[in-house]
């Protein structure tokens, strides 16, 4: 009898470090992913050009940037007596670069850049919480029993 309960008791100190060492590559894992998004946001502030990756690629799987240009540039019929100052000035005709026209996928890529930084970083912030607990599991099982015990105690009287 005496030898299980040493053995029960050897079980629950060799889970008691696994939990820990668990714990604690947990806590630094989260602190590790939200390192990495606080660089990843200070390197998009200082170089916004990077940007224009997920830009590039918002515009070639929706197009957003075509159909919104489509509504945007007026149909007008061409009539015999029409002058060419009746139209629109395309951008050949006003020396403006495709660049420099307004596209939406751009401020698409910045909302979904942040939202996926403040997902990720939601994320290392309960990794990090998770792995404290675990780290300190033991710690707050000894104090939950002392308090139990204090209420039992007060009342028994």
């Amino acid at each position: 009898m005496e030898e299980n309960s040493k053995l029960e008791e050897a079980g629950r100190k060799m889970m008691s470090v696994i939990v820990r060492f668990s714990g604690l590559v947990l806590l630094f894992a989260g602190l590790w992913i939200a390192f990495q998004v606080l660089t990843e946001a200070l390197n998009l502030y200082n170089d916004p050009q990077r940007i224009e990756r997920f830009a590039a690629a918002i515009e070639k799987g929706s197009n957003i940037d075509k159909s919104l240009g489509a509504l945007q540039t007026p149909k007008t019929r061409v009539d015999s007596d029409a002058s060419l100052s009746d139209f629109p000035a395309t951008p050949a005709k006003t020396g403006k670069k495709p660049e420099d026209e307004f596209r939406i996928s751009y401020f698409l890529a910045w909302i979904i850049v942040l939202l996926l930084l403040l997902m990720i970083a939601r994320i290392s912030l309960s990794a990090m919480k998770t792995g404290g607990e675990l780290v300190l599991y033991d710690v707050q099982i000894k104090q939950f029993a002392k308090m139990l015990l204090k209420e039992v105690g007060k009342q028994d009287r």
